[in-house]
């Protein structure tokens, strides 16, 4: 399993059997800056679930839209036979992530890049919404965005 966080100036941390990742001690400039703020002042018992499967070459649903200020849990079911990932760089600048729970980990407040999900696991994000904006979805696996594995994320 790897999960793309921003990498700033931390290393990479081997946690877990298997689990690489790196991780900002602060959000990147370009990131929403006061996280641990906006997170702790949402009232989560309020939270929207959304699921995205990502299968062999597809986002189902591959047009997402979501309300500023209102808090979401994500979920992101790999079906497919391989490794997939969400990746949308614009979109996780322009959230504020609560954490990343995958079936090994628990990741409190990181700053996203890319997620990579590997075949029939789970990954669930929990995050704010803050800045509007139109965001492309793309898997990075090679190839995977040729052969249409894109989308787009809506913040409104």
């Amino acid at each position: 399993m790897r999960i793309g966080v921003f990498a700033g100036l931390a290393a990479a941390t081997l946690l877990g059997a298997c689990a690489e990742m790196e991780v900002a001690t602060r959000p990147p400039p370009d990131y929403v800056q006061d996280v641990g703020a906006r997170v702790a002042a949402v009232d989560w018992s309020r939270i929207e679930s959304r699921t995205v499967k990502l299968d062999d070459f597809a986002f189902a649903p591959d047009a997402l839209v979501f309300d500023r200020e209102v808090p979401y849990r994500l979920s992101l079911e790999n079906t497919g036979q391989g490794t997939h990932s969400f990746s949308a760089e614009g979109f996780f600048k322009a959230i504020a992530v609560r954490r990343v729970t995958t079936p090994q980990d628990t990741i409190e407040t990181p700053a996203l890049v890319n997620l990579e999900v590997p075949a029939h696991q789970t990954y669930v994000v929990d995050f704010l919404p803050v800045e509007a904006g139109v965001f492309d979805l793309r898997c990075s696996e090679p190839l995977h965005s040729l052969f249409g594995m894109t989308g787009k994320i809506t913040i409104q």
